[in-house]
């Protein structure tokens, strides 16, 4: 094999030592109560660290999503403010610094291109797409609805390739790809051929998405990832926004002589800023820390890497199960995560108002705005969007909060699409819905990541069903935004809106019932991550039992 330069990425070749967590083997609990027993599933040594009795619990713990994955020392050392909890070593610091611009920046910056370049559709056709190029009826709706589809049915071989691909070139080839056929439709000239090109960048761009979280939960435990998603979703809402003041500028730039139009020039722009974010991708990216690609990171960084998702939860055997394991199927369609939280999915998908241009076209409606005011207008909703999901991602992680910082976000986003449902309101009423109709889309990078979160345990399970619970919440994106947002019923989507906020109250829902069986199965893994339920009125332990007697004597 020929060996490449040191500045090519290529699969770093670290040894899968037996990488034993120091902290773990050493902690003693305050009351000396830690033994070892071969009792976990596999028949290995746990370290029982803290024996708890349930005999008072409070009712309010039962909000507590780790109250089963820490010990009461090791939920001490966090604190809301810290951005690492005490204790965490200079050298997990610098390991997290790292990642934080490798992967968490990388992906913000993907993410920002990826949604200039599926958002500038909206901005282009209120620009003079529309008239260059015949555009009537529903063509702008059924565009976007054949992007989703070329997303969705792309987006499936991703179910077979995530643990098993070079993620770092799988991202450069994809990048590259929709790059330059969001290049090349500055040159299109009928509404088929702008349906062809946006089908095929809707499929490269189909798998991003999966690659980002599949990464981020790959290296980030479960409680530092929300902010890292907080940064990656900014992306997308700074994709939004940038979009229209893009737009908006593209719009200024043609001459008396020009032969190119303002939508024209955003085209171009948007391309050529994707191949370089391409290049980019090939660079930057890590990889996971069981397949890392990296020229960044140290041998004893990505060693590190594999003990902290040890410590976490999280499978990191270096080999991958068969995509065909009858087993793995067998857990994914007879467990319960499977079925609720793809119920929970597919009403995410359909709770946002925002994709089918309902701003943009209610503002146009006014016939008040020039078209750079319009776009400078449209980047508005995404720019509070922004301020939404630092509340919601960020708060899931300093609260700890997960669910509760969800179901927040869907309160918001039924009360934004209610008000927009009864639309004779106030037009100030109507300009507060639309401000705040990026709610919905806020919570994605914790819901998505809670996914991953809850399959933790098995590599090859998590990167199958993730995929498909995220492929059925695209797929029904496709033909509910046709049904509830078709573009004859602009600038007024009266059965969208009631869609959005009826969703939203189901989705709250089906979210409580998933925590309640979340908890159910967080307490019978509790051993494993060293905590000994008993509760006292029916069982006390004998090492418990043992030491009352013994200190009775004393």
């Amino acid at each position: 094999m020929v060996k490449l330069p040191w500045y090519i990425p290529q699969l770093r070749q670290v040894d899968f030592e037996e990488e034993v967590d120091s902290v773990i083997d050493v902690i003693k609990h305050e009351k000396n109560l830690t033994q070892v027993n071969s009792i976990s599933s596999d028949g290995s040594d746990l370290i029982i660290k803290e024996y708890r009795d349930e005999a008072n619990r409070p009712w309010t713990k039962f909000f507590d999503e780790y109250e089963y994955r820490l010990t009461t020392k090791e939920a001490d050392k966090h604190d809301w403010w810290r951005w690492f909890d005490k204790g965490t070593t200079p050298e997990e610091k610098k390991l997290v610094t790292k990642l934080d611009f490798l992967l968490a920046f990388y992906s913000f910056i993907g993410y920002w291109i990826k949604y200039i370049d599926q958002t500038n559709l909206n901005n282009a056709y209120v620009s003079g797409l529309k008239e260059s190029i015949g555009m009537g009826g529903n063509d702008l709706i059924d565009t976007q609805v054949i992007f989703t589809v070329g997303q969705t049915l792309f987006v499936l071989p991703w179910i077979f390739c995530l643990p098993r691909v070079s993620l770092p070139y799988a991202l450069f080839v994809i990048e590259f790809i929709w790059g330059m056929f969001t290049l090349f439709t500055f040159k299109i000239e009928n509404p088929a051929t702008l349906k062809a090109f946006r089908f095929i960048i809707g499929a490269a761009e189909a798998g991003y998405f999966p690659i980002i979280h599949f990464s981020l939960a790959s290296f980030y435990t479960s409680t530092e990832i929300g902010r890292r998603g907080a940064l990656f979703y900014c992306g997308q809402f700074l994709g939004v926004l940038t979009s229209g003041l893009l737009q908006s500028a593209a719009s200024k730039i043609p001459g008396p002589n020009d032969s190119l139009e303002g939508w024209q020039y955003m085209f171009i722009i948007d391309g050529v800023m994707s191949i370089a974010v391409a290049f980019l991708a090939l660079f930057m990216h890590p990889g996971t820390p069981m397949k890392c690609y990296s020229i960044w990171l140290t041998d004893d960084e990505i060693k590190l890497s594999r003990s902290r998702m040890k410590k976490n939860g999280s499978d990191i055997s270096p080999t991958v199960k068969s995509f065909f394991d009858k087993q793995t199927w067998k857990n994914i369609v007879t467990s319960w995560h499977f079925w609720l939280l793809s119920i929970v999915q597919i009403l995410g998908f359909n709770t946002n108002s925002t994709a089918s241009g309902s701003f943009a076209l209610w503002l146009k409606s006014l016939n008040r705005y020039s078209v750079s005011k319009l776009n400078d207008l449209t980047a508005i909703p995404p720019a509070l969007g922004l301020i939404w999901i630092i509340i919601v991602c960020g708060g899931a992680d300093l609260t700890r909060k997960r669910f509760g910082m969800i179901i927040f976000s869907f309160l918001m986003n039924f009360t934004a699409n209610f008000i927009l449902a009864l639309w004779d309101v106030p037009e100030k009423a109507l300009w507060a819905g639309f401000y705040m109709s990026y709610w919905s889309w806020s919570q994605s990078s914790v819901f998505n990541p809670l996914i991953s979160d809850i399959l933790r345990h098995d590599a090859n399970q998590r990167a199958i069903e993730w995929i498909i619970i995220y492929v059925l919440g695209l797929q029904s994106s496709a033909w509910m935004s046709r049904i509830s947002f078709p573009t004859v019923d602009a600038p007024r989507f009266m059965t969208g809106y009631i869609v959005c906020s009826t969703f939203s109250i189901a989705y709250i829902f089906f979210l409580s019932i998933a925590y309640f069986f979340y908890k159910r199965d967080e307490r019978r893994n509790a051993l494993n991550n060293g905590i000994y339920i008993y509760d006292s009125r029916y069982e006390i332990p004998d090492v418990l039992r043992d030491k009352s007697s013994i200190d009775s004597k004393e």
